[in-house]
């Protein structure tokens, strides 16, 4: 889940490059601040108010679990990546859902059973929070 902390820090570093981008004229720092702007308006700010909305409104379900994907980012550079999918059905149709945990740079496969708790907010499937409590490392969770 992503914190007011993350916000908060994303929304200074937008703001100093805003400034740095009147104080010293660059292109590539107005670029920036789009960008960052962009980052926080369009993926933390919805990711942040999807967590609180699981929380504030979520149930928790125990979710199967599907598989650990892997994959490599960026060859010896970027390292091993690892996901948790798990999933379970809607309460109000039927259909499966996926959930799909923040990425991690160790496996989790030797610490999973059969279920992972999820809480979500049914209304907003995609608001929900992945329980990583009992892995024994820990996850950033910039995603979902």
């Amino acid at each position: 889940m992503i914190t007011l902390t993350t916000i908060v820090i994303a929304v200074v570093f937008t703001l100093a490059l805003l400034i740095a981008t009147f104080v010293a004229p660059n292109p590539i720092t107005g670029v920036l601040a789009l960008v960052m702007g962009a980052l926080v308006y369009f993926v933390l700010w919805p990711k942040y108010e999807g967590g609180q909305l699981a929380l504030s409104q979520g149930v928790e379900i125990q979710a199967a679990v599907q598989e650990v994907r892997h994959w490599n980012v960026g060859g010896d550079v970027g390292g091993d990546k690892y996901e948790i999918l798990a999933v379970a059905p809607r309460p109000d149709n039927g259909q499966i859902q996926q959930f799909v945990s923040p990425p991690m740079t160790t496996d989790p496969q030797p610490y999973l059973g059969d279920t992972v708790s999820v809480t979500v907010d049914w209304s907003h499937p995609q608001a929900y929070i992945m329980d990583l409590s009992f892995l024994p490392f820990r996850v950033d969770s910039l995603r979902r």
